[in-house]
C-alpha cells in the first residue's frame, strides 16, 4: 500500500526529512510540472440514491460477481480501516470471518489493520499478530479455491497478503524476497482479473509494481534494470484513485509516495489533501502530508499535521520525532530536544530510527555549542545503529 514510506536508504542525510523515505535519496524538488488535481468519481445518479445499497457495493458486487450484501459488507469493513477506526473495523471483520469463513476477508483485513499500526509508527510491534492474521488469510482463501465461486475477491485477496507481505520484507531490507512476493501478487491479481475481467482495483497492484520494481532495480546491483515503467505504473495508479470500488483512498496515497519518491512535492501535498478530506484520521496520510510540508519549509502547518494526529492517535510514536526535526528547523531548540528525548524514550523504537533521533539530536547540540551533549548524542547514534554520519560528526569533534 505505501513502498516510499518504507524502502528507505539514505539514513545518513539531515538536510530533508523525506530522503529517508525514498529509494534514491532525492532531496532538491525536481519537477516543474503543473499540479494535477485528482479525477474525482463521476456523481451518483440520483435515481440510484434511494437502494438499499451505495452505489459502489452495487458496481463492486457486478465488477467481482459477488452478492451485494457481501460486497456492502467488504466495503464497509474497508472504509472503518481507511477511517482508521481499527476497533470497529475489527468487529466486522471478525464477524465477516464468521459468516464468510473462506473467503479469507476477515483475516486479510485483521492482518492490514496490523500492518497500518506498525506502519504508522515505522516499528514492528504487532509482528506476530500480524503473522497470525495473514497466515490465517492464505489457508482460508486456499479453502475457498477449491471450491467454485468468490475467485475474484479469492485471488485479490491473496494478492493483498503477498503484496504486503513484500512490502513488510522491503521495510526490513529484504529486497530480493520482497520483489518475489510481488511476483506472486501480480500473478493472483493476474487471475483475479480473468474471474472478473472489469475489476479495475487489481490494477493498483500492477501499477505499484511497475513503479517501484523500477526504482528499486536502478537502486539496487542485485535486479536488472529492465524497461522504465514507472510512468505506465503511474497511470495505472490514477485509473484506480477515480474507478475502483475498494482501493481508490489506496491509490491516492501510492500516488503520494511516488511523487514523494520523484521530490515532485507540490503533487504529492495535492494528493494527500485530498485524501485528508476524505479520511481526516488517516494517520499514514496526515503523517505523509506533515513530510511534505516540512520539507516544503511550510512548518507551522506540518506542526498542525502532527498535533492533529496525536490529537486522534495520542499513541502515535513517530509524529514526535518528526515535530523535533521541524522544531529544530524552526530553531525552536527546547521543543525540540523534548520532541527527540520523547522518542528516543519509547521502547519499540527500530535501532535504525533510534540511531537517526540522536544523530539529529546532536546536530542540535551543535548548532548551540554544546559540545558535551552533541558527543554524546553522536556516541549513542553510533552504538544505536552504526549510524555513518553520526560517526563522521565524531570525528569532526
Amino acid at each position: 500500500m505505501i513502498l516510499a514510506f518504507i524502502l528507505s536508504q539514505a539514513l545518513a542525510q539531515d538536510d530533508d526529512d523525506l530522503d529517508e523515505n525514498t529509494v534514491t535519496g532525492k532531496t532538491t524538488e525536481t519537477s516543474t510540472a503543473p499540479v494535477e488535481e485528482p479525477e474525482v468519481p463521476a456523481e451518483v445518479d440520483p435515481a440510484e440514491a434511494n437502494r438499499p445499497y451505495p452505489p459502489l457495493s452495487y458496481k463492486a458486487a457486478e465488477v467481482l460477481r459477488i452478492d451485494v450484501a457481501f460486497a456492502d459488507r467488504c466495503r464497509n469493513a474497508i472504509e472503518l480501516i481507511y477511517r482508521r477506526d481499527y476497533k470497529a473495523a475489527k468487529k466486522e471483520l471478525d464477524s465477516l470471518t464468521t459468516e464468510y469463513p473462506t473467503t479469507g476477508i476477515g483475516p486479510s483485513g485483521v492482518a492490514v489493520i496490523y500492518q497500518a499500526l506498525m506502519f504508522e509508527n515505522y516499528d514492528f510491534r504487532y509482528e506476530k499478530q500480524y503473522r497470525v492474521a495473514q497466515e490465517g488469510a492464505i489457508r482460508q482463501i486456499q479453502v475457498g479455491l477449491q471450491s467454485p465461486g468468490n475467485e475474484s475477491i479469492e485471488y485479490f485477496l491473496l494478492a493483498g497478503m503477498k503484496g504486503i507481505e513484500g512490502i513488510h520484507l522491503m521495510r526490513k531490507g529484504e529486497f530480493v524476497s520482497a520483489i518475489g512476493n510481488g511476483l506472486d501478487a501480480v500473478k493472483s491479481l493476474s487471475e483475479s482479473v480473468k474471474a472478473a475481467p472489469s475489476f479495475i482495483d487489481p490494477k493498483l497492484g500492477d501499477g505499484m509494481y511497475m513503479y517501484w520494481r523500477t526504482v528499486v532495480a536502478r537502486a539496487s546491483p542485485l535486479i536488472p534494470d529492465g524497461a522504465d515503467e514507472r510512468a505506465a505504473g503511474k497511470e495505472l495508479m490514477k485509473n484506480v484513485e477515480k474507478e475502483g470500488v475498494l482501493l481508490s483512498p489506496a491509490a491516492t496515497l501510492a500516488l503520494s509516495y511516488s511523487y514523494i519518491e520523484e521530490r515532485d512535492l507540490r503533487n504529492a501535498l495535492a494528493r494527500t489533501m485530498y485524501g485528508r478530506t476524505k479520511y481526516p484520521n488517516n494517520v499514514i496520510n496526515n503523517m505523509t502530508a506533515g513530510r511534505v510540508l516540512t520539507s516544503m519549509r511550510r512548518y507551522d502547518d506540518a506542526l498542525r499535521m502532527y498535533k492533529d494526529v496525536l490529537a486522534y492517535a495520542p499513541d502515535n510514536q513517530r509524529s514526535h520525532y518528526h515535530m523535533g526535526v521541524v522544531y529544530a528547523r524552526m530553531s525552536r531548540f527546547a521543543e525540540a530536544e523534548k520532541a527527540f528525548q520523547t522518542y528516543i524514550g519509547f521502547k519499540d523504537v527500530l535501532p535504525e530510527y533510534r540511531g537517526q533521533a540522536y544523530y539529529r539530536l546532536g546536530l542540535l547540540y551543535a548548532r548551540q555549542d554544546k559540545t558535551t551533549e552533541a558527543k554524546s548524542a553522536y556516541e549513542a547514534a553510533v552504538k544505536a545503529s552504526r549510524h555513518e554520519a553520526a560517526g563522521r560528526a565524531l570525528e569532526k569533534l
